[in-house]
C-alpha cells in the first residue's frame, strides 16, 4: 500500500468549503430578497415511496431535471446527466454489449455488466429483477422527464439489492392538445441516433409515443452497436380522483459487439484494438425485450391513498463469450410482478404523521442454455436448466413531525427470496436444487431544521444483497446448478448530513458502511471474459460526499461535487493470500466534477464540464491500477420558437483535452486484461424540431 495523507486532511478542504457555503447561505437568507425568482416552491420527490419535499428527507437525495438530461446531450446513456452527483461512479458508456455500469457508494462496483445492488425504477415500476440484477439498455434518456437518485442503503423500502435507488420518470403527454417532435444526433465513430415523439392531451387524459434508433461503429475494433426502442405511455384521470398509467415498450438490439479488455501494454500501444479472442469468437450479444406496466392510484378521502402496480417483462437474450466450452449463452426470461401501497396521513398526539405500508411480489423464470462457441458458431449444448426466483416483501414506514424543528422517520421490511434450479442437462449429473433466503431490514432517521432553508440529519440503515442467478450459476466447478459456496452480503450503514437550498444550494454527507460477506468477482484463465464470484469476509467503507450549486446570475449556474471513498477489505483470505487493508477494486478514492451552464432568454445555451477521477485498483491484490484521468465535455447550442414550431441545434465536444484513459475496467480479469480504452477527442451534434399546431 502506498503512503497517503491522513483521511482527515483529505476531507478537510471540502468540509471547510461547505462550512463557508453554509455560513454565507445563512447570512444571505437574512437579507431581504427583491428578486421573486429566488423564492422557490419546495420540490417534492417520491423515491421514499411517498411525495415529500426533498429537503425534509433524512437521506442524501438528488433530483435531476429534464433540461439537464436532454439539452445539448446526445442522450445515449444515463451518465451524461448523472455524473455531477457525488457518490456515483459510472463506467462502460461505450461498450453496449456489457451495458452501462453504475455504482453508488461501492454498491454495484462488482458488476461485470449491467447493474447490481441498486434498485432501478421507471415510472415507479421496478426494473430490478427479484434476484437483484438491473439492465439500463432499455432506458433511453431522450424520453426522460426527471430522475431521482437516493444514495445509500434503502432495503427498508425496496428490499434486496437496494444499496441506492435510481427512480426514472418518463415524459407525460405535452401541455398542448397535440405535439410532434423529432431529433437527429450524429457524431464521430459512426454515431447516428434518430428519435421521434408525438403526444397529446385532453381534459382527463394524455399520452406520449416515443421511438429511437441508434447506430454506432464505435472507437475500438469490434464494437458496432445497433438498437431500436419504441415506447408508449397513457395517463387517465378518473372522475373519482383516480389516476391510471399504462406503459408499453419494445426494445430490439440485433447487434452489440464486445471488443473485450486489454492488458496495460495493449492499451498503451494500440487502444483501438479489440482483444484477438473477442474477434475470433465474435464476442457480443443480441437482445429482444418487451414490457408492459400498469399503475392505478386512488385517493381514499382527503388523507389516504392507495396505489396498485403490475408489470410484465419478457426478454430474449443470447451472447457469445471469447472461449469454446459453454461460450455461448441463450435464455428466455419472464418477469411478472405486482405491488400494493397504502399511505395514511393523520395526527398522532396532535402531530403530523404519515404511515406507509405495502407489499411487493416479484417472480422470475429463466430458461437458460449454454453451447460451445466454435469461433462464433454455435456448437454442442453444455447446459440446459430453468432458474426460478420468487420474492415477497412486506414493509412499513412511519414519518412523524415531532415539533417545528424535529422530524423522525422509522421503517422495517421483511423479505423472503426463494431460488430453485431445475437441471435438464444430465450429462454431468442432476444439478437441480433450491435455497431460500430471508432478511429483516430497518432504518431510523432524524432530521433537524437548523433554519428555514437548512437541515441536518442522521440515519442508520441496513441492506442485504443476494447473489443474482447469473452469479449463482457461474459455477467455478464447471457444472450446472448453483455455486454452493456463494452467499448473500449484508451491510450496516450510518450517515450524517447537512443540506440547504437558499441562494447557494449545498449538501454534505459523511457515511460509514460495514459489509459482511462482500461479493467480489474473479476470472479463471480457462474461461477468459466469464466472471465468477465469491464472498470476502468483511469490508469497511468510509466516505465524504459534497455538492454545491450556485446561481450567481439568472443566466448562469455552477455545480461542483466531490467524493472521497475509503473502501477497504477487513477480512479476506484467498488461497493463503490475506487482502486485509487492501482497497476494494473498481472505486476511485477521489472524484470531482465541475460544471458551468449558461442559458440566455433569447435561446443561446452552453455547458462545460470537467470530471476528475482518481486512480483506483482493478484487482484484489492491489497490484494493478487504473491511472487517474480528467474527462471534459463542451456543448453549445441555440433554441428558438417560431409560432407553433420550436427548433434547437447544438454542437458538442467530448474529451476536449484529448486525454488517453480507460472508460471501463474489468475487475480481477484473467491474464491482466483489465482495461477498455475510451475514445479520444470526438464531436457530436444534433438538430431537433417540435410542432404544436394548436
Amino acid at each position: 500500500m502506498e503512503a497517503s495523507l491522513p483521511r482527515v486532511w483529505v476531507c478537510l478542504p471540502m468540509v471547510l468549503v461547505l462550512e463557508w457555503c453554509l455560513g454565507f447561505s445563512l447570512l444571505w437568507s437574512q437579507v431581504p430578497q427583491v428578486d421573486p425568482v429566488e423564492v422557490l416552491e419546495p420540490i417534492e420527490v417520491t423515491a421514499t415511496r411517498s411525495a415529500k419535499p426533498i429537503q425534509n428527507i433524512p437521506n442524501a437525495l438528488a433530483l435531476i431535471e429534464k433540461e439537464d438530461i436532454q439539452t445539448g446531450q446526445p442522450t445515449l446513456t444515463l451518465d451524461e446527466s448523472l455524473s455531477t452527483l457525488p457518490g456515483l461512479f459510472f463506467q462502460n458508456p461505450y461498450n453496449f454489449a456489457q451495458d452501462l455500469r453504475l455504482s453508488i457508494r461501492g454498491f454495484g462496483a462488482r458488476s461485470p455488466f449491467g447493474v447490481r445492488g441498486i434498485k432501478i425504477l421507471v415510472d415507479e415500476i421496478p426494473q430490478t429483477l427479484p434476484d437483484g440484477i438491473s439492465q439500463l439498455d432499455t432506458i433511453d434518456p431522450g424520453i426522460i422527464d426527471h430522475i431521482e437518485v437516493l444514495r445509500g442503503p434503502s432495503a427498508s423500502l425496496y428490499g434486496n439489492a437496494s444499496g441506492g435507488v435510481v427512480s426514472v420518470f418518463t415524459e407525460d403527454g405535452p401541455r398542448e392538445p397535440f405535439e410532434l417532435a423529432s431529433k437527429i444526433v450524429t457524431g464521430s465513430f459512426g454515431l447516428l441516433k434518430t428519435q421521434f415523439k408525438l403526444g397529446g392531451r385532453s381534459a382527463r387524459s394524455n399520452y406520449r409515443v416515443f421511438g429511437s434508433r441508434l447506430e454506432l461503429n464505435g472507437y475500438r475494433e469490434h464494437s458496432v452497436t445497433e438498437n431500436l426502442l419504441f415506447q408508449t405511455k397513457f395517463n387517465w384521470q378518473g372522475r373519482s380522483g383516480s389516476d391510471t398509467l399504462v406503459t408499453v415498450q419494445k426494445f430490439h438490439s440485433p447487434r452489440a459487439e464486445d471488443p473485450g479488455g486489454l492488458t496495460t501494454l495493449q492499451a498503451a500501444t494500440n487502444p483501438r484494438q479489440a482483444h484477438p479472442q473477442n474477434v475470433l469468437f465474435d464476442a457480443g450479444e443480441e437482445v429482444d425485450q418487451e414490457s408492459v406496466g400498469w399503475r392505478w392510484r386512488q385517493p381514499l378521502g382527503a388523507k389516504q391513498d392507495l396505489t396498485l402496480t403490475a408489470h410484465l417483462i419478457h426478454r430474449d437474450f443470447s451472447n457469445r463469450l471469447p472461449f469454446v466450452s459453454g461460450g455461448q449463452v441463450k435464455f428466455e426470461r419472464w418477469v411478472p410482478g405486482m405491488s400494493l401501497k397504502y399511505i395514511n396521513n393523520h395526527l398522532v398526539f396532535k402531530k403530523s404523521n404519515r404511515w406507509i405500508t405495502g407489499l411487493d411480489i416479484l417472480y422470475q423464470n429463466d430458461d437458460r442454455r449454454r453451447f460451445d462457441n466454435n469461433s462464433g458458431t454455435r456448437g454442442s449444448e453444455t447446459l440446459r436448466q430453468r432458474e426460478i426466483v420468487d420474492s415477497l416483501g412486506m414493509y412499513i414506514r412511519d414519518e412523524m413531525v415531532l415539533s417545528d424543528d424535529w422530524e423522525l422517520t422509522a421503517g422495517t421490511r421483511y423479505d423472503r427470496i426463494h431460488y430453485r434450479v431445475n437441471d435438464a442437462f444430465f450429462a454431468d449429473g442432476d444439478q437441480s436444487g433450491s435455497q431460500t433466503l430471508s432478511q429483516v431490514s430497518g432504518t431510523l432517521g432524524a432530521l433537524y431544521h437548523l433554519a428555514p432553508a437548512h437541515r441536518i440529519y442522521l440515519n442508520g440503515s441496513t441492506v442485504f444483497e443476494t447473489p443474482t442467478t447469473t452469479e449463482l450459476i457461474n459455477n467455478p466447478s464447471g457444472t450446472g446448478g448453483f455455486n454452493p459456496n456463494l452467499k448473500p452480503q449484508t451491510s450496516y450503514s450510518i450517515e450524517l448530513g447537512i443540506k440547504g437550498n437558499p441562494a447557494i444550494e449545498y449538501e454534505l454527507a459523511l457515511f460509514y458502511i460495514r459489509t459482511e460477506g462482500e461479493i467480489t468477482p474473479f476470472e479463471l484463465a480457462a474461461f477468459p471474459g466469464r466472471t465468477f464470484f465469491r464472498n470476502s469476509g468483511a469490508s469497511d467503507r468510509r466516505g465524504v460526499e459534497a455538492w454545491v450549486r450556485w446561481r450567481p446570475h439568472p443566466h448562469w449556474q455552477a455545480t461542483v461535487s466531490y467524493t472521497y471513498s475509503d473502501f477497504e477489505f477487513q477480512e479476506f483470505v484467498v488461497s493463503g493470500l490475506d487482502f486485509k487493508g487492501n482497497r476494494l477494486p473498481g472505486i476511485p478514492a477521489q472524484r470531482a466534477v465541475v460544471q458551468i451552464r449558461y442559458r440566455h432568454p433569447e435561446g443561446w445555451f452552453g455547458s462545460l464540464q470537467a470530471e476528475h477521477v482518481g486512480r483506483f485498483y482493478v484487482n484484489n491484490e492491489n497490484t494493478f491500477e487504473n491511472a487517474a484521468y480528467t474527462s471534459t465535455r463542451l456543448a453549445l447550442g441555440m433554441d428558438k420558437r417560431w409560432c407553433s414550431v420550436r427548433g434547437s441545434i447544438f454542437l458538442g465536444m467530448n474529451n476536449l483535452l484529448d486525454e488517453r484513459y480507460n472508460a471501463n475496467t474489468r475487475i480481477n480479469a484473467a491474464g491482466g486484461r483489465y482495461f477498455e480504452p475510451a475514445p479520444p477527442f470526438n464531436l457530436f451534434g444534433g438538430v431537433s424540431v417540435s410542432w404544436t399546431p394548436f
